[in-house]
């Protein structure tokens, strides 16, 4: 279903508005509505949102991970194969690239569960399996991997658009305002949208959303990334401080970290070093043309960590926000932990440790990373 209400008209109640249609916003409309609940999505595509300027990375094996985190991150990455299927109905070629290869001569002892636990590899092994690389130690964490992330976030807009009880509205919101029986949303064009709770998952733009009970403290993290236009890899590759993720005909080459607020412009020097970094991790892309050059905004936190679950003076209002650099990986399972506590139904995933008030002590609407 794709709909929405003539111009600055007041469209009927829903059970549940999501404010954001990207990917997580998206894949929680689509378990609601897998649930019977009817749900309107708000949003608009804006430049440099991170779903779609992402390069698909599912890697928990090679983050810094504390063990009160680790289940929900390897949890997610576990429901991504089903989650996958669910969407090949509406794109065939959308598929999994599993096994992440990060080359280093030293591999840090990190945890990972038994099914996943990293393999150590030497140079001639790491030759063999993929060759441009050269021969060099490594480490292969096999669960780990990478999804093209905008054919997903294509995929989920169809399937939103076909699901029994959802409806997307290519509008953004601008404004929520609460009574004692639900929330009513006003977007940016002056519709009027009403609904017993409201989902906030609205990426970087989340904390400008008006009518919050408190200052969200989510702020955009810029990441300039390249495209070269070869493929000479079979998974996805990290090492000294870049990765490369085989995309169709190109690689995408990722990524810088900067504090620039909203800006999205690509400079010439964070491309150049972007481009000899991948050349010297994979020496055959010395060849190949720059495609083109782009820069997303990460949703970030304080910790780096996402807010989920409902607002403790307002639980009206649920978050799902602030993923940080791991948003595509952690859709399914953000998408299965907001679904069950709005329904009541039951889930294994745990939120008490993303909470929004763990951040209680924290200045309003910083830019502190």
């Amino acid at each position: 279903m794709s709909s929405g209400p003539a111009t600055g008209a007041r469209a009927p109640a829903s059970d549940v508005i999501v404010i954001g249609d990207g990917v997580i916003g998206l894949s929680v409309a689509l378990e609601f509505g897998r649930r019977g609940a009817t749900c309107r999505v708000l949003g608009a595509s804006r430049p440099g949102s991170a779903s779609g300027a992402a390069a698909g990375l599912l890697t928990p094996s090679t983050g810094r991970l504390s063990a009160s985190v680790r289940p929900f991150y390897y949890g997610s990455l576990a429901r991504f194969p089903a989650y996958v299927a669910a969407l090949q109905e509406f794109d065939r070629e959308l598929r999994l690239l599993e096994g992440l290869i990060e080359v280093t001569d030293t591999p840090e002892q990190r945890f990972a569960p038994p099914h996943a636990a990293p393999v150590a590899l030497s140079p001639s092994e790491v030759a063999e399996l993929e060759p441009s690389l050269g021969a060099r130690a490594a480490v292969l964490h096999p669960r780990d991997g990478a999804i093209d992330n905008v054919r997903l976030l294509a995929a989920l807009r169809v399937a939103a658009r076909n699901q029994s009880g959802v409806a997307v509205a290519d509008r953004p919101a601008r404004r929520i305002s609460w009574s004692r029986t639900g929330a009513e949303v006003q977007t940016e064009a002056g519709d009027q949208f009403s609904a017993a709770t409201v989902v906030l998952a609205a990426g970087a733009w989340s904390g400008a959303i008006e009518g919050l009970p408190r200052a969200l403290p989510v702020v955009p993290l810029k990441g300039q990334m390249v495209a070269l236009r070869a493929s000479p890899l079979s998974r996805p590759v990290m090492g000294a401080g870049v990765y490369l993720v085989p995309r169709g005909r190109e690689t995408a080459v990722g990524a810088t970290t900067e504090r620039a607020g909203f800006d999205i412009a690509t400079d010439s020097r964070a491309v150049a070093t972007l481009r000899a970094a991948a050349i010297d991790l994979c020496p055959p892309l010395a060849d190949a043309p720059l495609d083109r050059a782009w820069a997303g905004l990460r949703p970030a936190t304080p910790d780096m960590l996402p807010i989920l679950g409902p607002d403790p003076d307002q639980p009206g209002l649920v978050y799902a926000c602030g993923h940080s650099k791991n948003g595509i990986l952690l859709a399914p399972a953000t998408a299965e932990l907001i679904a069950c506590l709005v329904t009541g139904e039951p889930t294994d995933l745990e939120n008490h440790q993303f909470g929004i008030d763990r951040f209680a002590a924290e200045p309003a609407a910083t830019d502190t990373l």
